[in-house]
This record gives structure tokens, C-alpha cells and sequence, in this order.
């Protein structure tokens, strides 16, 4: 491989060393001294400026070099900003993707509850009506006499809403031509509440009416 300019330049700046050393030697030693065979010192100083040129223009071309280098560290710190930036905007996209998946999940359900609502349609007159008849004998409100410890509740108990029509799915549905008096069906729901074995919120209502009447 070719050695790089870095190599190259610590060989030139040897080889000048070298120089150097053999043009001072040649210089201080006296002329009777020198051998015959020792090189000129006038071949050692312009090899020596050649070394210089070189040295010159490696330095340059190092120079160079630094530029495209430094021009090469300020786009791997770019790439590596936008690198950060993509897995940001990759987190972001995941947590809309989520986001998105639950509201679709949530809006499913939604138009499956209205489906299912719209299948079985019931009359806002009659629920508005039974809201009324379970509402009775301090249905929305504490008995007067009612204290701590006191069993009765101002609500419909789970054992008497399970026993009603609602829960039974047999409410029956009202007619939009014709009146609650004269609707078969709620006279079957009312005569059936009105009997104490038929519905158990009547037992809930007499025990009430005997307690507020001792």
C-alpha cells in the first residue's frame, strides 16, 4: 500500500537529518582530514533543498488533507444529528401509531354498542315509566327513619334488579299510537309489579310502609 503523507513526511525530515548531519561533518572537519571518497558539499546542499521542496510539499498536501478531513468530521457529526433526529421522529411515530390503535379499538366498540343499541331499540317512554315505579317508597332517597346500620337502601338491591323486567329482557315495548292506560303490555308489567310474588321491590315496599307506620 502507499504509505501515507504523514509516513512520508517523518521520512524526508530523517533523511534531512541525515543531511544535515553528514554537510556539518564535512564542513568542520579540516581538508587534510577528509577522505577521498566523501561526498561534495555542494551535492549535500541541494540535496538538502530538495529535501526542503518536499518537505514543503508535503506539508501542503497535509494541509489539504486537514480540510477534507475536518470537512469529513462536520458531516459524520451531521449524519449523526440527523440520525438522532430520525430515531426521535421513529419514537413519536410509534406512540402515535398506538394512540391511533386505541382510538381505533375504542371506536370499534362504540359503533358496535350503537349497533347493538339500535338492534334492540327500547322505548325512552317506558324506561322513563319503570324508572318511575322502581323509584317509589324512597327509591332516590333515604328513608326517614333511615340510620347507620339500617339495611334498607335508597336504591333498587342487585337481587331486586335482577328479578326485573329489564333484567329479564321481557319489558314489554310501547306503541308509539297508543297511551300507557291502553297498552296490553303495560297492564300485564303493572298488574304483574303489583302482585307481592311477582316482583320482589313490593316486598321492599311494604316492609318500608310497616316500619314508617310502627
Amino acid at each position: 500500500t502507499e504509505p501515507s503523507t504523514r509516513q512520508r513526511l517523518h521520512s524526508v525530515v530523517d533523511d534531512m537529518e541525515l543531511i544535515s548531519k553528514e554537510l556539518i561533518e564535512q564542513l568542520a572537519m579540516p581538508k587534510s582530514q577528509k577522505r577521498a571518497d566523501a561526498p561534495d558539499t555542494t551535492d549535500l546542499m541541494e540535496l538538502l533543498i530538495e529535501k526542503d521542496t518536499e518537505v514543503k510539499e508535503l506539508l501542503k498536501t497535509a494541509e489539504e488533507q486537514d480540510k477534507v478531513q475536518k470537512g469529513m468530521d462536520g458531516l459524520r457529526a451531521e449524519v449523526h444529528k440527523r440520525d438522532a433526529e430520525i430515531k426521535q421522529l421513529q419514537r413519536v411515530l410509534k406512540e402515535a401509531e398506538t394512540i391511533m390503535a386505541t382510538a381505533v379499538y375504542q371506536a370499534k366498540q362504540k359503533l358496535s354498542a350503537v349497533r347493538q343499541a339500535q338492534n334492540n331499540r327500547i322505548s325512552s317512554e317506558e324506561l322513563i315509566k319503570y324508572a318511575h315505579r322502581i323509584s317509589a317508597s324512597n327509591a332516590v332517597a333515604a328513608p326517614p327513619t333511615w340510620g347507620p346500620g339500617d339495611a334498607r337502601r335508597p336504591y333498587p338491591t342487585d337481587l331486586e334488579m335482577r328479578h326485573s323486567f329489564l333484567s329479564m329482557g321481557t319489558f314489554p315495548e310501547a306503541s308509539s299510537t297508543t297511551s300507557a292506560t291502553s297498552t296490553p303490555s303495560l297492564a300485564r308489567l303493572y298488574s304483574q309489579e303489583s302482585q307481592p310474588s311477582s316482583h320482589p321491590h313490593h316486598h321492599y315496599q311494604t316492609q318500608q310502609q310497616q316500619q314508617q307506620q310502627q
